[in-house]
């Protein structure tokens, strides 16, 4: 039985091949006129090697994985495994459950938090958060797909060593409509090409050679959790990361200008609108301007929760989403958590990290502002978006 059984399988791969190569070969010949026929054979030979290699890896893989995964911790014997093995039965498993959160909106306080609970690791769009500056390249959850989503791998150099889930990993992305120091001509996207920057991230590729951007298909998402975070508090963690920037580059200058409190985060809105006034004048008309401090800011936060559910669509299957609160984490830390992993099926054997706290903002915005906030971001805000934020603007 086993004979007939491979007898059968060598005819079928010889028609494939025999199909592949009679296209390829009409295709050569009308370009060429049949006087390169040499050249041809080789690139026969290479296509063939090529073709057959292909097909062992894949029966290699499916003889070694009875079990839901060929290896279950992800490791080689020495060093981080480059032999992550999918499953037979999906090759593009484990499938990906995007982690989609405007920036700074608690993306690594709830990594974290499920990578401890979990005890599993998780991944990332973003190669260069994952990968040593003098490590080896980045290192992809699907052995033969360079192209990501990334993990720290096991060696335990990045962070501590952890085997990658069995069916979803929490992957970290955050897609497009979010660059910090730009106009309404930057920042303005439509839902497909959100969606593709949500599949966009930067990877190694070889040894000590720079990042290159890299895009995987968005097929290979099952599920996606929308991470929502007071658009105020929201927009002042984002001064602070710029702060962080600053400080990283030494700019002992532009820090003096923008100290960490109220005062210097207006003087950051009030250089943020005017860099952008050009263009808001075109895109908005000059009467027309909103006068909330740092309008751009909230134009790509109200804009960006919009094209999350707007870009999920543009994918060719169902995507459940679970959509969290990072202010929850506060209020109700255990029963949050347990949601979290029951989107992700994964079981809690680990200890919760500790919750950090939320920025105060009450000193930030005079009442006026405050207004000013919510008529811009509730003008842009689509009706599924405005259900799910508007209880930050009850207050006022």
């Amino acid at each position: 039985m086993k004979k007939n059984h491979n007898f059968l399988s060598l005819v079928a791969l010889s028609t494939e091949f025999a199909v592949r190569m009679a296209t390829m070969m009409h295709a050569l010949a009308r370009r060429t006129k049949m006087k390169t026929i040499p050249a041809m054979w080789i690139l026969v030979g290479l296509y063939y090697f090529a073709f057959i290699t292909e097909h062992r890896s894949i029966a290699r893989s499916r003889r070694r994985g009875e079990s839901k995964l060929a290896t279950n911790d992800g490791r080689k014997e020495k060093g981080p495994s480059h032999e992550y093995m999918l499953r037979p039965k999906d090759k593009s498993g484990p499938n990906i459950a995007w982690l989609m959160s405007f920036p700074n909106s608690g993306t690594s306080y709830t990594m974290t938090l499920v990578a401890r609970a979990s005890n599993r690791s998780f991944a990332t769009n973003y190669g260069n958060e994952v990968t040593p500056k003098d490590g080896d390249s980045t290192l992809s959850i699907y052995p033969h797909r360079p192209e990501g989503p990334f993990w720290p791998g096991m060696s335990g150099q990045m962070l501590a060593p952890r085997p990658l889930p069995d069916d979803l990993v929490l992957t970290k992305t955050h897609c497009g409509s979010r660059c910090m120091d730009c106009g309404p001509q930057e920042y303005t996207e439509t839902a497909a090409e959100f969606l593709r920057s949500c599949t966009t991230g930067h990877a190694r590729l070889a040894p000590k050679q720079p990042s290159t951007e890299v895009h995987y298909p968005p097929d290979r998402v099952a599920k996606a959790i929308h991470l929502i975070r007071n658009p105020f508090t929201n927009i002042i963690s984002r001064y602070h990361q710029k702060i962080k920037n600053q400080r990283d580059k030494n700019e002992t200058e532009w820090l003096a200008a923008h100290p960490n409190n109220s005062s210097g985060f207006l003087q950051w809105c009030k250089e943020l609108d005017q860099f952008s006034y050009r263009q808001d004048v075109l895109y908005f008309g000059k009467d027309n301007i909103p006068n909330a401090p740092c309008h751009g800011e909230f134009h790509k936060y109200a804009q960006w929760h919009n094209l999350v559910h707007a870009s999920l669509e543009l994918i060719g299957h169902d995507i459940p989403v679970l959509t969290l609160y990072y202010e929850d984490y506060k209020d109700s830390l255990i029963k949050t958590a347990n949601t979290l992993l029951g989107f992700l099926e994964l079981e809690m054997v680990g200890e919760l990290r500790e919750y950090a706290g939320t920025t105060e903002f009450s000193d930030y915005f005079t009442d006026f502002q405050k207004e000013e906030v919510k008529y811009l971001v509730r003008s842009l805000a689509s009706n599924s978006t405005w259900g799910k934020i508007h209880h930050y603007f009850e207050d006022f």
